[in-house]
């Protein structure tokens, strides 16, 4: 296992490399900053960016916005699933309404949540939208899996329909959810970035891509996307520690 884990990093480190010497290829390559920026100018306005009185407002009122939506969007997952796992009528009604979710382009939502909505609540809206298919469909398979002579021998023992979901739905649906919670919220993340670049609410980090676009501030444009893969890659190991502390308070 650790030979495995020790290949993985080599890999990861040279894929890292790779990135970096094709970068600077290119920069050089190119040659103009507006088209490809360099790495030096890239990191001075990273450093600029950083050094902003408002920089962690901006990218706490992002985050907030995108745990709003992803938790809105887990909570109705969590209940309808539940729901139409239990009615067939709410299943077979959710079926054309996750269809046109999963099918709609993120553009057209967006335009919509504009017309509809107020700056600040449209990239919420665009991150409910789209996650809220994936993390519905992840609940019901999740209670879908759940074996059929668990339920049967709770039935026959009369046990309470409130202790079937909390002693037997609950945990396979937070199984099922396990696998792709951090995929989501990297969805969730960027769904909701791609909606304040359009709303342009005053504190975002997708208005200050905008911003940066309409200088021509190519180099701004690459900070910023630094920026978001840092914080999902911090996302990414909060949600690895509480799975460990997890299994560990399970053993």
């Amino acid at each position: 296992m650790k030979k495995f884990i020790l290949k993985d990093r080599k890999l990861s480190i040279i894929s890292k490399i790779l990135i970096i010497i094709i970068w600077i290829l290119l920069s050089v390559f190119i040659d103009n900053e507006v088209i490809f920026p360099t790495i030096k100018s890239t990191f001075s306005s990273l450093v600029d960016i950083a050094t902003n009185s408002n920089f962690l407002i901006i990218i706490g009122y992002s985050l907030l916005r995108s745990l709003i939506g992803f938790m809105i969007s887990l909570f109705l997952a969590m209940v309808i699933g539940i729901f139409s796992s239990i009615f067939k009528t709410i299943y077979y009604l959710m079926v054309p309404i996750i269809n046109f979710l999963s099918s709609v382009p993120t553009m057209a939502i967006i335009i919509l949540a504009l017309i509809w909505l107020d700056n600040e609540m449209v990239p919420i809206f665009v991150g409910f939208i789209m996650v809220f298919p994936i993390l519905y469909e992840t609940v019901l398979n999740g209670i879908l899996n759940v074996d059929k002579k668990i339920i049967a021998m709770a039935e026959i023992y009369k046990v309470d329909k409130s202790t079937i979901i909390k002693d037997i739905y609950i945990p396979s649906i937070l199984l099922s959810l396990n696998n792709i919670i951090s995929s989501a919220l990297g969805i969730n993340l960027k769904m909701v970035i791609a909606g304040e670049v359009l709303s342009q609410p005053k504190y975002a980090i997708g208005s200050n891509l905008q911003l940066q676009k309409m200088y021509l501030n190519t180099s701004g444009v690459f900070a910023w996307i630094i920026v978001i893969l840092l914080i999902s890659k911090i996302f990414k190991y909060i949600l690895e520690g509480i799975k460990n502390l997890c299994i560990k308070s399970r053993i």
